[in-house]
């Protein structure tokens, strides 16, 4: 049935004739600027540094960041695979399954995205584009996988009839081959972050879906029972759940189901510095999700609270992966990408940490000072039960408890560091092995004790101590709540006091600052290019102590004061006062009341 799409020469794309092109869009500036920097790259693969450097706000990091592929790296796709997508945008999904080699026929029903999707496909013979609405779509071909990534939300704008989601899924269902299966990625309803306060992400308007406000034509998401339900009836019984965080537009790790039932695994601790992304440039949240998913995780709802969802559907029965989770590295050039599989055997955990782009990273070495940073990988290691040792900090200052607090919680890793120390012309040196011993590479076990974990790092050489123990203690605090105990200090002040009150570890001089900034800048510039500049911790030091993975604005503060305002108003101690309050300002207004007769009297 495809010989009634004609293909389009100037646009690369397939077409009926007279046919008109859907009205979804993210708005005529944010797509020109997209075509243009697609035309005009010379790279248009996944891992472009050219399109990277294209991103400047959240419509361009959607279509351009390689974070995105990420919600399908798990799939081992490749050249026997015979892919649909339906609703492919502009083909940022559409390049990384065409890179596999899969036979990949990608659907779009908005003329202009179809054309920036075959832009950005432009060298790939094994993809074709259409431009449809996928209700109307008709090829004979059967698919070994279908996708419907942040497309069935969008069902009842652009289908009629009574129930658009059901005719949507069965007609995804109807391209799959006999064991094909669908990919279907969509936000949840009831994902904790909309509990927290974040913009319903298509309405933009706070508590939308949890409130089930959504009216007959808007975009609309849907909970784990019910899509589960709907999937059934569409002829899907057989349904597999991933869990993508934050979310799975930019996932950075994946949970399978498993994980949420084998007993040794702790799915929290991959989230303790996890965020979602704030697209709407709303206020602060009310609380911190990645403190938050540890009482979710240990009560059973983090499958139902889970921001989104990848679900795995089919008419037959599927193998379930042997994994339970995948965590990626985001941000990094090609070169220092990675990736960590936890997988479960018959008796333990398996961690496996490797490179992304194997390559890329056996060509690359980096000189620091006069040391050489290697990616130490791949690594296998067995999983360390117990928590996260970082945990430990973000619950104590969560709690507005201060330095003394901070410091006793730092002790025994600090002290850990120290009897490494070498002394080497007259500095406090470490093995170059241990750079990346911080707070957030240690898992405390169940005897208290501290294991190193996730040694991807290598350096030949000595390292200055004081830039381990600095960079622990920012990142550290950077990724914990804010406590009112520190934020009078800024980070320089905050890492002060608190070495003060660890008795055995030298004080830390201008030197030591200095020198663990240029360490510490050198390293970002090379893993994560030309996105960071000299002096990363130099402005941090200056800054107020306080959480830095979310962004903090003056009209937080501002907020923030006024909520303590009108807390301390609404007390009983603020009524019965206000009498003495009235007699104490009394002897002011009578002196400005004078004051201001004496100046009409001057001006008369």
């Amino acid at each position: 049935m495809t010989n009634k799409y004609q293909f389009d020469p100037a646009q690369r794309i397939w077409a009926k004739p007279g046919t008109s092109t859907l009205t979804y869009s993210d708005g005529d500036e944010n797509e020109e600027y997209l075509f243009s920097v697609i035309t005009n790259a010379k790279d248009v693969s996944t891992n472009s540094p050219e399109l990277a450097s294209a991103i400047k706000d959240w419509p361009s990091e959607y279509h351009l960041s390689p974070v995105r592929h990420n919600l399908l790296r798990p799939f081992t796709l490749g050249p026997s695979d015979n892919i649909l997508e339906l609703g492919c945008g502009c083909g940022a999904m559409t390049r990384y399954l065409g890179e596999t080699g899969a036979k990949v026929v990608a659907v779009e029903g908005s003329r202009r995205r179809a054309a920036i999707a075959a832009e950005r496909c432009r060298d790939l013979p094994n993809v074709l584009i259409y431009c449809d609405n996928l209700i109307d779509f008709q090829i004979d071909d059967p698919f070994n996988y279908v996708t419907l990534i942040g497309v069935l939300e969008y069902s009842k704008r652009f289908i009629a009839g009574p129930d658009p989601v059901h005719a949507c899924l069965e007609k995804a269902r109807g391209f799959l081959a006999k064991d094909g299966a669908l990919l279907l990625a969509i936000e949840n309803q009831l994902g904790l972050k909309y509990f927290n306060g974040y913009a319903e992400d298509h309405i933009g308007v706070p508590y939308y879906g949890v409130c089930d406000l959504y009216k007959d034509d808007e975009p609309t998401t849907y909970g784990r029972q019910i899509l589960a339900t709907k999937l059934c009836r569409a002829g899907l019984p057989h349904q597999t759940f991933f869990f993508p965080f934050p979310d799975y537009k930019l996932p950075q790790t994946l949970v399978a189901e498993s994980a949420l039932h084998h007993s040794q695994f702790n799915v929290a601790d991959l989230l303790c510095r996890m965020t979602p992304q704030n697209m709407q440039e709303q206020p602060a949240p009310a609380f911190h999700d990645n403190l938050a998913w540890r009482a979710v995780a240990r009560n059973g709802l983090l499958g139902d609270l889970a921001n989104s969802f990848l679900i795995v559907a089919s008419s037959a029965p599927q193998q379930p992966p042997s994994w339970l989770a995948r965590s990626y590295t985001p941000g990094r050039i090609a070169a220092y990408a990675t990736e960590t599989i936890f997988e479960a055997t018959e008796n333990s955990i398996r961690v496996i940490k490797r490179a992304l782009y194997p390559q890329e990273a056996s060509a690359t070495k980096a000189q620091i000072g006069s040391v050489v940073l290697n990616l130490d990988l791949p690594q296998t290691e067995t999983y360390s039960s117990g928590s996260l040792y970082i945990v430990g900090v973000q619950q104590l200052l969560a709690r507005g408890e201060g330095i003394a607090e901070l410091a006793a919680w730092a002790r025994p890793w600090a002290k850990l560091l120290f009897d490494d120390i070498y002394i080497e012309n007259g500095q406090h040196c470490l093995d170059g092995a241990l750079m990346d011993a911080i707070p957030a590479n240690f898992i405390c076990g169940p005897d208290k004790q501290l294991v190193i974990i996730d040694r991807e790092w290598r350096m030949s050489g000595r390292i200055p101590f004081a830039w381990v123990l600095i960079r622990g203690l920012v990142s550290s605090i950077a990724a914990s709540p804010t406590s009112p105990a520190l934020a009078a200090m800024n980070y320089r002040q905050a890492i002060e006091f608190t070495v003060r009150h660890l008795d055995f570890l030298p004080g830390l001089s201008d030197q030591d600052f200095a020198e663990a900034d240029r360490f510490e800048s050198e390293l970002r510039q090379h893993v994560y290019g030309g996105k960071c500049v000299a002096g990363y911790f130099s402005p941090i030091y200056m800054s107020p102590a306080r959480c830095l993975i979310r962004p903090i604005t003056v009209q937080d503060d501002l907020d923030r004061l006024q909520a303590e305002i009108n807390r301390i108003k609404s007390t009983g101690s603020w009524w019965v006062t206000k009498p003495l309050r009235l007699l104490a300002n009394w002897p002011r207004l009578i002196g400005r009341k004078l004051a201001d007769n004496r100046n009409r009297d001057r001006e008369h």
